[in-house]
């Protein structure tokens, strides 16, 4: 039952909002986060618990030597999955409307921003050469190419394809 305390519903790894009033559209992109900060931390914390618990009746046996190996296995299991967890949290908005194509980059704040008048700009999906690897979304204008969802797999990549083609429908 510990488990449905931490358990959250999955969100969509594309989500897209519409404004049909001020005739705008926004689509947020997020990798896949398959576990929170707080459950994470209780992760670290059993582990931690169990790894010292252990180096401990070592110590008490006399096997001192254990305990410095428990404390380095801790805080490499604690950076590691604070690592994955800050990758994860990373995530990409693109605003369309009637005149501007927006679209944010960063994780917890937002690191890059490319602003780009709609009808100058284009979507294209390049598909590798081999079926291993992965399609690659690309918006292109002025001369810059600015990848989209390279952390989605080929299903949500073709769920944001075929988003971005209906908002475009609807645009003409």
């Amino acid at each position: 039952m510990i488990w449905a305390v931490y358990y959250r519903d999955p969100e969509p790894m594309v989500k897209i909002e519409s404004n049909k009033e001020n005739n705008f559209y926004r689509i947020l992109i997020r990798p896949n986060q398959s576990i929170s900060w707080k459950s994470s931390l209780v992760f670290i914390s059993v582990i931690a618990f169990t790894c010292l618990s252990i180096g401990l009746g070592f110590a008490f046996v006399g096997a001192t030597l254990i305990l410095p190996f428990a404390g380095l296995e801790v805080i490499f299991v604690g950076v590691c999955v604070y690592l994955v967890v800050n990758k994860t949290s990373r995530q990409e908005v693109i605003t369309l409307s009637k005149e501007k194509l927006k679209i944010e980059k960063g994780a917890y704040k937002i690191n890059q921003v490319w602003e780009y008048i709609r009808l100058w700009s284009y979507i294209s999906v390049e598909r590798p050469q081999h079926p291993w690897y992965p399609a690659h979304i690309v918006v292109t204008s002025k001369g810059e190419r600015v990848p989209l969802g390279d952390f989605l797999n080929e299903q949500e990549k073709e769920e944001l394809v075929s988003g971005l083609e209906n908002i475009i429908e609807d645009f003409q």
